[in-house]
């Protein structure tokens, strides 16, 4: 099979353009999406809605997931300190909301799942993958506001994490209440995030604690996650981390995928520990994929289970060749400034808005616009930004 970006090799970008296109992402993001969603998707709380419709006004009839609070605190948070935004406000209403509508310390620790349209609760389940951004929207928000507790709410967190949800062979079980159906399973997912949680929790504060609990979920996908055999990340497990059976077992996410070439790279910058064998391999395998864009979902053998084309997971990629184009690869500055510039071209909006979705034709499906891929496009462009940056600094010379 040729692969999707071995096939558009001739029109890719020259490796130069990446500071142009990666200037263009961050126009749109600053001068568009920055003030849209601050000004058209908050309430009087500084809660943002779940979901805008099509047409892009705000759907407030939607239940909130208290995550997608947590996300936006982590985007408007990053986006102040990078300079993108004039004040932290957003950042700030949006915690308190967060704070004031999700966190229960006198019943059972943690933060709730959903809220109802009316800001009541509606599931107060503390879902594990859910705490990892409670986790990074602390971190990010200690970096503004230096005076602020958040550090030390999350180290409760982290605590509660371990007391209820530590599991005997490493990480952690899914969710409480634990005898919850949707427990049965382990995920990697939650695991990846908290990874990521870590590493954020590690810069925020210079501590190394957190690089060693970072370390202790880089030993889970090195002895689970990874399928060394198929070169791909195995998403379900039963509880003793065994894949689970039939089609949850071989189900794979391409998003995921490139999520993990990232990190890994992430992890070897502050660590020092080389992670290029795995990612090497992983960022082969996603190469070799076939389709207009990366597919949502595939199975362990290549073939296709789910024909659409999340936003999300093309963001994942872009920063997946970006994260190989610091260790050196050659062609993935090239590759990275292509797709990102098919993104801006294909589904962001000007407005600030976006499409969240393509068809298995590369068409566009029009439908609701979800507020959770905002941070998975802040992350994308400012990678973009910072990578570019430093590919442009003159190499000194030994």
């Amino acid at each position: 099979m040729v692969g999707i970006f071995t096939q558009t090799q001739k029109h890719m970008s020259d490796a130069a353009d990446l500071t142009r296109i990666a200037g263009r992402a961050h126009d749109w993001l600053v001068h568009a999406a920055l003030p849209f969603w601050a000004d058209q998707a908050r309430d009087r709380e500084g809660g943002f809605c779940e979901e805008l419709h099509a047409d892009g006004q705000p759907n407030w009839q939607a239940v909130r997931r208290l995550r997608v609070q947590a996300r936006q605190i982590y985007s408007y948070a990053m986006a102040y300190r990078m300079g993108w935004c004039a004040d932290r406000s957003v950042a700030d209403h949006t915690l308190d909301f967060m704070l004031a509508k999700g966190f229960m310390p006198d019943e059972r620790p943690g933060f709730i799942a959903l809220l109802n349209p009316d800001g009541s609760v509606k599931d107060d389940r503390r879902d594990l993958y859910d705490h990892a951004f409670y986790l990074m929207a602390l971190a990010r928000h200690s970096q503004i506001c230096t005076g602020h507790t958040t550090l030390a709410l999350a180290d409760s967190l982290i605590a509660f994490l371990d007391d209820e949800l530590a599991a005997e062979n490493g990480g952690w079980t899914e969710g409480l209440p634990r005898d919850d159906p949707r427990n049965a399973l382990r995920r990697q997912n939650p695991h990846m995030h908290l990874f990521e949680a870590f590493l954020t929790l590690y810069d925020a504060s210079g501590n190394a604690k957190y690089l060693r609990r970072a370390h202790e979920i880089y030993e889970l996908f090195q002895a689970y996650f990874f399928d060394e055999e198929t070169a791909t990340i195995t998403e379900f497990f039963h509880q003793n981390w065994r894949p689970a059976r039939g089609a949850k077992g071989q189900s794979v996410e391409p998003g995921h995928m490139a999520e993990w070439v990232w990190l890994l790279g992430q992890y070897e910058q502050r660590t020092g520990n080389s992670t290029r064998k795995p990612a090497e391999r992983l960022y082969q395998k996603l190469l070799s994929y076939d389709g207009p864009f990366l597919f949502d979902e595939m199975d362990k053998t290549g073939r296709v289970l789910r024909r659409t084309s999340r936003l999300w997971v093309q963001t994942e990629m872009v920063k997946a060749h970006l994260a190989q184009a610091e260790f050196g690869h050659r062609k993935a500055p090239a590759i990275a400034a292509y797709w990102l510039e098919r993104i801006l071209d294909d589904y962001l909006r000007p407005e600030g808005c976006w499409t969240d979705v393509m068809g298995e034709n590369g068409l566009p499906l029009h439908g609701p616009v979800p507020t959770s891929t905002f941070y998975h496009i802040v992350c994308m462009i400012t990678e973009a930004v910072r990578v570019s940056h430093s590919l442009d600094k003159p190499k000194k010379r030994a």
